[in-house]
């Protein structure tokens, strides 16, 4: 599971200023997954499929936070990782 060390290194952020609003973006990109595809990381193992998801998402978010622009724009990497989860074996 991605977590606040791993989202820094990714979005290669240093500093401690927006550890906070990271972690909700964290928590949001599983609710995002949840939602979109009706599969939760609580297994504990090592899905990167799910990771990578979970950084795509993270990311959209962290740069995209002040944008006004609210016309949807399909992610087909996304889409694609939601298609894989959805309908993977995630116990494999």
């Amino acid at each position: 599971m991605i977590d606040l060390t791993k989202t820094k290194e990714y979005l290669r952020i240093d500093e401690s200023d927006e550890d906070n609003f990271i972690e909700m973006l964290i928590e949001f990109s599983k609710e995002e997954i949840a939602n979109s595809t009706g599969v939760t990381f609580d297994s504990g193992g090592s899905f990167k499929t799910y990771e990578l998801a979970q950084l795509i998402i993270i990311t959209d978010r962290y740069e995209n936070r002040g944008s006004q622009d609210l016309e949807f724009k399909p992610n087909n990497i996304l889409s694609s990782l939601y298609t894989k989860l959805k309908y993977s074996d995630l116990n494999v």
